[in-house]
């Protein structure tokens, strides 16, 4: 059902996001309308911190709200975990524009950390507590 999500995108594969299920720390949640598939998050979670590992939303559905209810409903969701942790690419200002809406903020810096067609991009941490989201 998610297989539209992962067409001709970077990052990780659905295959390696399905296999990851398996894990007993990992967790995942979709959006979907009539059957079709809006948004996946993607967690490992270890203690009472979770890491999203993957988001995405259909291109069409971007900047329309479904990356934030998926977030929040995802939040809602992680039982007892206090803190979520991501890394973004420097250069990708709307999803740094929706973790900061969300209430992220940057905890770290990995320099040089994604290869692109054009050489290096930085990696940023961010961090949010989710008792200041709640």
């Amino acid at each position: 059902m998610l297989n539209p999500l992962y067409n001709d995108t970077d990052g990780p594969s659905l295959a390696f996001l399905t296999d990851l299920l398996t894990q007993p720390f990992c967790r995942a949640w979709y959006l979907h309308r009539e059957h079709h598939p809006l948004a996946a998050v993607w967690y490992q979670c270890h203690s009472d911190c979770a890491e999203i590992i993957d988001l995405r939303v259909r291109e069409d559905e971007r900047r329309a709200g479904v990356a934030t209810r998926l977030l929040r409903a995802s939040f809602d969701a992680l039982d007892g975990v206090d803190k979520v942790t991501l890394e973004v690419r420097a250069g990708n200002t709307a999803a740094r524009a929706l973790y900061e809406r969300m209430g992220f903020q940057t905890v770290g810096h990995r320099a040089d950390y994604y290869a692109t067609s054009q050489g290096r991009e930085d990696a940023l941490l961010l961090s949010v507590l989710l008792r200041e989201t709640r």
